[in-house]
Order: structure tokens, then C-alpha cells, then sequence
């Protein structure tokens, strides 16, 4: 994977005729970070998992307070959210139901001022994570989210896209996606829609060919008892 200053260098090969006295380097920073959060949100790139406090009769949880919830916090992942049944010294990790604030209150009739208790289901809605049932007991390290990073925007000429000050082996590959990116963006404020319109439809179609190689685990693939089912590309 290519640094930010050699990103900047290709980006402005792409499209000859966005000179710096039309794309500033500011902007152009600004395309390329851009650029590299919708690759990180279409292709799930970060993720990670992180544990937060419980807090005793705290039925709604700030996903943007990195100090109350998580850091970075962009999409719940697949393995969402758990709650440690247990305790701290013997936890028993259970994984809640994903559900809407709509359902909660469809089947569960003023749920919000019921009593506190082991929490069963959560809902994301805007920033907050809610519980139901309201946990009732105060726990250390009490969740456990599975969810995609925000990425942090390159400044210096030596960051990398998604690693930031070190680079990510497994997305070398990704240089060319993000430049293409970069061309779609470009080619409409230089007065080029056709080509930009063109430039996105190959950016889309790059993503999903990213897509199969990132998602191609080759380990996994190779274990029997994950009979992991890989699409059919026609």
C-alpha cells in the first residue's frame, strides 16, 4: 500500500487536468480520505471488537462518546453485541438480539420504565445503542461490540490509507481501487461528468472484485467444519 504522498502523486496522474491551481492540495487531502471512508465502509475493512462498561440502570449508550461506549465507532458488525452474564472473574458471554426501537415497542408495551435485568435484545438508532431489559447491575468490561472503525484521515505524507502510521499487508493491493475513486471524484469538478459517471461504474465494479479477494481466507476456506460457501461470480 502506497503512502499518502505517493496517493497524491498517482491521483493527480489520473486526471491530468486537475491542477492544483483548480484541486488544491487541501481538497485533494480531502477527496483521498473521503475516498478511502466509503472503501472502508463498502468493503468492512476495520474491524475490530471492543468491551465497555455496563452501568447500572443505563437503558441507552452513546456510540460516538468513545469515553462511554467504544472508539471510532462506525457499523455494528455481523457478531453485534454481547453481555457478560457472569462476572468479571468468571464471565459468561451471551449475545443479544438485534432488534428496532419500532419492535421494542410493539411487543414490549412501556419497556422503558419496566424493571431492570439481564439484557436480552438492542436496537441502534442515530448514535445509541439501547438495551432491553435495562441492565440492573453495574460490570466492568460488561459488553462486547463487534463493529467497523471509522478511518483516521491521512495528514502527513508518510500515513498509510486505513492503517494510518503503519501499513495493513492484506490492502497493498487496494492503491489502484483508491485511485479510482479518487478519478470519479476528480473528473466532476474538472467539468468531465461523462468520464466521472464511467470512472464511478469502474470504481463499483473494482469494489466488489476487492471484495472476493479480501473476503477469500484461504485457511478458512481450507477447514472442513466451517463449510464456508463462497459466492459463485457469474
Amino acid at each position: 500500500m502506497e503512502q499518502f504522498s505517493v496517493l497524491q502523486t498517482l491521483a493527480r496522474s489520473a486526471v491530468p487536468s486537475a491542477k492544483k491551481a483548480r484541486v488544491t492540495p487541501v481538497i485533494l487531502k480531502v477527496i483521498i480520505n473521503d475516498v478511502c471512508r466509503d472503501i472502508n465502509a463498502r468493503l468492512h475493512l476495520l474491524s475490530t471488537d471492543d468491551k465497555f462498561n455496563v452501568v447500572a440502570d443505563q437503558y441507552k449508550y452513546d456510540l460516538s462518546d468513545s469515553s462511554e461506549t467504544v472508539d471510532r465507532y462506525f457499523k455494528t458488525d455481523k457478531m453485534g453485541l454481547w453481555w457478560n452474564a457472569g462476572t468479571a472473574s468468571a464471565p459468561d458471554w451471551r449475545r443479544l438480539f438485534p432488534k428496532t426501537l419500532k419492535w421494542l415497542d410493539k411487543n414490549f408495551e412501556g419497556w422503558r420504565n419496566q424493571d431492570g435485568d439481564d439484557p436480552i435484545y438492542y436496537a441502534k438508532h442515530g448514535r445509541f445503542i439501547t438495551l432491553y431489559p435495562t441492565p440492573d447491575t453495574a460490570l466492568t468490561d460488561g459488553f462486547w461490540l463487534y463493529y467497523i472503525e471509522n478511518t483516521i484521515n491521512m495528514d502527513k505524507s508518510t500515513d498509510y490509507p486505513f492503517g494510518n502510521t503503519v501499513e495493513i499487508p492484506e490492502y497493498s493491493s487496494l492503491t489502484y481501487l483508491i485511485i479510482k475513486g479518487v478519478e470519479a471524484w476528480l473528473d466532476r469538478p474538472v467539468g468531465k461528468d461523462q468520464e466521472g459517471s464511467q470512472a464511478f461504474i469502474e470504481y463499483i465494479g473494482m469494489i466488489e472484485d476487492a471484495k472476493l479477494k479480501i473476503k477469500g481466507q484461504l485457511d478458512i476456506q481450507s477447514d472442513r467444519k466451517t463449510k464456508i460457501t463462497l459466492p459463485v461470480v457469474c
